[in-house]
């Protein structure tokens, strides 16, 4: 294949287009932190002020709101268990697509991004009538169970794709020496994944973690999220900005620190496959 060389004009549009992207992201994080630590007329002073003195006065509004801390602890529980169900039941799915012979197992990974097609808010009621009919909603496992379909088939075409550039060699050396499948999956399989299952971490965290419409409907006060906890923080005339963007600073916390933890897994599986052969 004839390697294309970049012209210099391409490399520096590039690195500009880049730099744009990238500022343009943190156009939100540049608002909400500062207004999290800003005095309260402050906040809406016109021209922004650059300079002012740092209060937490904010921080403490939020936290003692009583229901704060519950909104966080459950969005800390339901994060959790969606993103462990996902990333170990969205290998198994892979590695079952992988191992499958038929024909129809082998297209079936072109139909797991259907979902994704379709806008969560058509599927919002017909998935209530289904929580209501087996006693679930209003309770984690709802939420739960619609965190995980919103984010299983994704997780399992993402993995699939990494599984497909591991050499199939490895799974037949391991039968000719007596492993089951399974065995085969926790002992071959999940080792060679690390990039894969780091990157499916981060983003079922992310997608869970940030989710409003779902925590919002199929829930009741006592198990909201905290993205719903915020939601709630705006009044019906009046909003308390430096409130608001203080619980939305401690809100972005745990995405930013398990994206930093995994950050290096993600880099790998967005360059790499898995073994190269």
């Amino acid at each position: 294949m004839l390697g294309i060389k970049e012209s210099k004009a391409a490399k520096i549009a590039r690195a500009v287009i880049l730099a744009l992207f990238f500022l343009w992201s943190l156009i939100p994080v540049y608002i909400v932190i500062p207004n999290a630590i800003k005095p309260t007329l402050d906040i809406t002073a016109i021209p922004p002020k650059l300079f002012f003195q740092p209060t937490l006065s904010h921080f403490q509004k939020a936290f003692s709101n009583g229901d704060f801390l519950l909104y966080f602890k459950n969005s800390i529980i339901i994060t959790s268990v969606t993103t462990l169900i996902c990333v170990l039941f969205g290998a198994m799915g892979a590695y079952g697509l992988l191992i499958m012979k038929s024909r129809a197992g082998k297209q079936a990974s072109s139909f797991l991004l259907i979902g994704k097609l379709v806008p969560s808010i058509t599927i919002l009621i017909p998935f209530y009538s289904i929580l209501v009919k087996l006693g679930l909603h209003r309770t984690y496992i709802g939420v739960i169970l619609a965190h995980c379909s919103l984010n299983l088939p994704f997780i399992v075409w993402l993995i699939l794709g990494f599984m497909r550039d591991i050499p199939m060699e490895l799974l037949e050396a391991a039968t000719i020496d007596g492993a089951t499948r399974m065995q085969a999956f926790w002992k071959i399989m999940m080792p060679v994944l690390k990039p894969a299952l780091g990157s499916s971490i981060i983003l079922t965290f992310q997608c869970s973690w940030n989710e409003l419409l779902y925590a919002l409907q199929l829930t009741t006060m006592k198990a909201y999220t905290i993205q719903v906890g915020i939601s709630r923080f705006t009044g019906a005339l009046t909003v308390d900005w430096g409130k608001c963007s203080a619980a939305a600073t401690v809100g972005m916390l745990p995405v930013i620190l398990i994206g930093f933890a995994m950050q290096k897994y993600l880099v790998t599986g967005m360059t790499a496959g898995s073994v190269k052969g």
